[in-house]
């Protein structure tokens, strides 16, 4: 799955945050996601990974459940090396952040 409007769909229905974590592959930050329709580990989630992550912004995380309630992805067409879309929260801006590529995985119940 690598289409940006199935990605905006999926993080859309998707809103509770299971994990994030970030790690360094050679010398680029990488940061996987997993995200859940509830706060019930009986719900499916779905993990995305952004590779070569770079300004990343988070505000307001933690002290309970975090939920990104409208996460978008956009392409960005500007010609920065190593930037091709941008994330970030439109309704609360509680996390932003630029990356190359994704992918993608759903876990079922």
């Amino acid at each position: 799955m690598n289409s940006i409007p199935h990605l905006n769909d999926l993080l859309f229905s998707h809103n509770c945050v299971i994990s994030i974590n970030i790690e360094m592959q050679d010398f680029k930050y990488d940061l996987s996601l997993t995200m859940s329709s509830s706060n019930n580990p009986e719900t499916a989630a779905v993990t995305v990974k952004f590779h070569d992550v770079s300004a990343l912004h988070l505000k307001g995380f933690g002290g309970g459940l975090t939920q990104f309630m409208d996460l978008s992805v956009t392409r960005i067409d500007d010609g920065l090396d190593r930037v091709r879309y941008e994330l970030r929260d439109v309704e609360e801006e509680k996390i932003s952040f630029y990356f190359f590529s994704f992918s993608a995985t759903v876990q079922k119940v």
